[in-house]
This record gives structure tokens, C-alpha cells and sequence, in this order.
């Protein structure tokens, strides 16, 4: 019997170890969702696959849904966001969205939308000078984009007018000016769905 093998960009938000040399992957796929993956042989030094499926870095993955697990089967590098690598604010926020990405995305459900916006906003973040403001500002702007895509906010006025269209790094300022409605209301919807 012969399994289909889906091809997708992933961004790989975390791993853990299984057993003696496998890994157990989170990642967020464009077309899938949020996937956990096994990966055979991965902490093995020979492993052509431990490159490129490191923590916080984009990859195109093979996947196969087995009987019970999803497996990696082969990846290739797409982007390893050296310079987010080297900023520890930006390594911290990539982390945080990581974590938000675990804790809210229901398991195996696609949200293209998503998944563009946190590749636009890691692209931004990733090169060798990024302004402070706009370091706060991507963040604030994907996590309002999370938690509004996936319905745990509703329009509002301040709400519709910062998710027009893609982030705009030169409107860092304005998204900042309000951060504390901004921050409010994603608290209050995160509170209120007891997540």
C-alpha cells in the first residue's frame, strides 16, 4: 500500500527527542496546519535531515501520515534566518510566536493567511539592522493577526485599520501609538476563551 507524500514549506517552531536518535517535530505547514512529525535517525551526526530541519527556520518537507504519526521523510533547506539567529530580541519574539502557534492553532487545519503573514514578518526580521520599533511592531501585528484570523477577536475599529493588506514597517509608529488597545484586546479574548 503506497502513501501519499504531501510536499510543503514548514516553519519548524520546536522539537524534542524520541528515543535513541529521533526527534518529534512541531511544525507549522502552509497547506496542513500545525503538524507533529517524526523524523528517523535526526540526532545521528551522519543525518542528512538534522541540517535542515533545525529549530526556528523554514524548510520544504515531505511528510507521510502513517497510521498513527505523521513522518518526515526528506527536507531541504529554505531559510535558516541567520540574522534572527544573531538578535536575541528577534530569537525571543520567533519563540513567542512559536509558543502562541502551539497554544492556539488547532491541530492539522490550514490557515494560509497565517502562515504568509509569520514568513512576511520573519523575513522582515531577519536582516542585520532592524529598528527596535519595528522589532515590537511585527510582533504586536502577527499576534493580532493570529488571534483574529482565528476569530478569538472580532473587528473593531482599531482591529481592521492595522490589517489591511501586509505588514508596512514604515507604520511601525502608528501600530505602536495603540499597543495598549491593541494589547487589551488580545488579552481579554485570549482570557475570556480560557486559553
Amino acid at each position: 500500500m503506497s502513501h501519499h507524500i504531501y510536499h510543503t514549506n514548514a516553519i519548524i517552531i520546536g522539537s524534542k527527542p524520541q528515543g535513541e536518535a529521533n526527534k518529534i517535530l512541531s511544525i507549522y505547514t502552509r497547506e496542513l496546519g500545525l503538524v507533529n512529525a517524526t523524523v528517523q535517525g535526526i540526532r545521528y551526526e551522519k543525518s542528512k535531515l538534522r541540517f535542515a530541519l533545525q529549530d526556528f527556520s523554514l524548510a520544504q518537507v515531505d511528510l507521510v501520515r502513517g497510521r498513527e504519526v505523521w513522518r518526515v521523510t526528506s527536507a531541504t533547506t529554505q531559510n535558516l534566518f541567520p540574522f534572527i539567529r544573531k538578535d536575541s530580541e528577534a530569537l525571543l519574539i520567533f519563540a513567542r510566536l512559536a509558543k502562541l502557534i502551539e497554544r492556539l492553532m488547532p491541530g492539522e487545519t490550514a490557515h494560509e493567511k497565517i502562515f504568509d503573514d509569520i514568513l512576511q514578518g520573519l523575513s522582515l526580521l531577519d536582516n542585520e539592522i532592524v529598528e527596535k520599533e519595528t522589532i515590537e511592531a511585527i510582533e504586536l501585528y502577527l499576534v493580532l493577526r493570529i488571534v483574529y484570523e482565528l476569530g478569538y477577536v472580532g473587528d473593531s475599529e482599531i482591529i481592521n485599520e492595522h490589517l489591511g493588506g501586509n505588514f508596512d514597517p514604515n507604520n511601525a509608529s502608528v501600530l505602536l501609538s495603540k499597543k495598549r488597545s491593541i494589547v487589551l484586546a488580545i488579552n481579554t479574548a485570549l482570557s475570556e476563551s480560557h486559553l
